[in-house]
């Protein structure tokens, strides 16, 4: 096994740098954009799109019994292995020029997650995390990846993207209630905040919503870092959801608790 995840983080590399060379074309460009939701804005560009087909390539060329699961295309197989490709995670930061959206490719063996990489283009920073590593890379320099060491909810930094984009009003209710107890929340950080988290810059990251392709790369980045990342029922994130992720176990129980809590206004409002 040591010998593959080698192989596979070698060639995950590969495919972060191909994907790198085309979202870095289109980004601030003018360029279309396709909307994937009738009630809602969900956009997809030419880049997705082209990343999300030449990564694909390249997967099924070199390991063609390995099953893919992707935002834009997807190649069911029953295989050992599969990949999962988020072409650009943040396309509605993407599309405004913000920097902070990243490709997401991760690989999974019989449903565990050994290899994740989060390459953020605009800003040159990659983070990797497999086996027991966890590290960024910055201008070429490599560095590991540790969490902070806060203990108290008071103290901490939470993110999300959006609250906006939570699954529905209770899960949007039980996040504001969870952001009365910290001392910052920031919003619009799509999977930077889950970096910044394994670096040690923010505490908790919570959202609500999420596909497999949006949580499964962030996973050994953040547990390799000492964090930890589950839903908020505890269980693993190989299928996404309601997603928590802290620096500890201490802050991530007390977020559970909190964000679990029942809602009263809830229930008044069925008995009207």
């Amino acid at each position: 096994m040591k010998k593959d995840i080698k192989t596979f983080l070698n060639f995950s590399n590969v495919l972060a740098d191909e994907a790198r060379l085309i979202s870095l074309k289109y980004f601030k460009k003018k360029m279309k954009f396709k909307n994937k939701e009738k009630s809602g804005f969900d956009p997809v560009t030419v880049a997705d799109i082209k990343i999300q087909k030449k990564l694909n390539r390249l997967i099924l060329k070199y390991f063609p019994n390995h099953s893919i699961i992707g935002e834009e295309e997807t190649h069911s197989k029953n295989s050992t292995y599969e990949w999962c490709i988020d072409p650009i995670d943040g396309t509605k930061s993407f599309i405004q020029g913000m920097p902070l959206w990243g490709t997401l490719i991760s690989l999974s063996e019989n449903g565990n997650i050994i290899l994740g990489l989060a390459d953020i283009p605009a800003l040159d920073e990659r983070y990797i995390g497999y086996e027991k590593k966890s590290y960024k890379i910055i201008n070429g320099k490599k560095t590991n990846l540790k969490v902070k060491n806060n203990k108290e909810i008071s103290e901490s930094i939470l993110n999300t993207t959006s609250p906006y984009l939570f699954a529905n009003k209770n899960d949007q209710s039980s996040f504001e209630r969870l952001s009365k107890r910290v001392k910052l929340t920031r919003l619009g950080g799509d999977c930077y905040s889950y970096c910044l988290l394994a670096d040690g810059h923010v505490d908790i990251v919570v959202e609500s919503g999420l596909n497999p392709w949006d949580i499964r790369a962030l996973e050994p980045i953040i547990t390799n870092a000492g964090g930890i990342l589950k839903t908020w029922d505890n269980k693993k994130i190989l299928n996404g959801g309601r997603i928590i992720a802290c620096s500890n176990n201490k802050i991530f129980n007390k977020c559970r608790i909190i964000l679990n809590k029942k809602n009263p206004s809830k229930n008044l409002s069925k008995m009207g």
